[in-house]
């Protein structure tokens, strides 16, 4: 599924450079569920940017599906981000004046499909993660679990092959937290790909494999891997 190879990335400061990620290596196959763990400001937010196609590396090779996207121009990788990925953020990233049912469908407004498709395959993601009965409540009617969930529908309402999570509890109680790992388990034992950026040890046991980095390299049992 993705392929990594010595890949940086670094932004301007003026005459300074700040290198934030230095000769990562990295491949996740498909179907795995990899967590990436990290102390604040060791590049795994940054990582995961380029990995959903959100932001590109200054050197080195990116291959999602075998396709190099470390090149691609930007309605390419708009492509590949709205067919092949599924985002789930920390802070929910809801549109606060629609209902959870329009935050679902947003994905597959610049699609081909009948507006009667688009609202069954809103409804139907809603289901998936337990919210049927929640399609007309706005973000602010819901709780903090629930807006989570809505933001996990809408990550798979396109039915995406990867899914990439960045703290996707970080902001939840426990229970709710609890919730919405329990929906990662199963959507793993279906088959997708995820990747989740926590630095919640505890968080980080529930996926099959760990992936460490620190200032902004992967690190392995004996240290740095470059």
């Amino acid at each position: 599924m993705i392929q990594v190879h010595n890949l940086y990335k670094s932004y301007g400061l003026g005459k300074l450079s700040l290198k934030v990620l230095r000769a990562i290596d990295l491949v996740v196959d498909k179907g795995e569920y990899v967590a990436i763990m990290g102390p604040s400001g060791s590049g795994k937010s940054t990582l995961m940017n380029i990995l959903g196609c959100l932001d590109r590396p200054t050197k080195g090779k990116y291959y999602l599906k075998g396709l190099d996207v470390s090149k691609m121009k930007e309605p390419e990788l708009a492509q590949i981000r709205n067919r092949t990925i599924g985002f789930i953020f920390q802070q929910f990233q809801l549109i606060s004046f629609m209902s959870a049912k329009k935050n679902v469908e947003l994905p597959l407004i610049y699609s081909d499909k009948p507006a009667k498709e688009i609202h069954r395959r809103a409804i139907s993601s809603l289901e998936r993660v337990g919210l049927a009965n929640y399609l007309n409540h706005k973000p602010f009617e819901l709780s903090g679990g629930q807006q989570q969930r809505v933001a996990i529908a809408r990550a798979l309402v396109n039915n995406p092959e990867l899914l990439l999570a960045d703290e996707p509890t970080g902001s939840l109680d426990t229970a709710s937290g609890q919730v919405v790992l329990d929906l990662f388990d199963e959507l793993h034992r279906e088959g997708k790909t995820i990747i989740m950026i926590t630095h919640d040890f505890e968080i980080a046991k529930r996926a099959e494999r760990q992936v460490y980095i620190r200032d902004g390299r992967i690190l392995t049992k004996e240290g740095f891997v470059r």
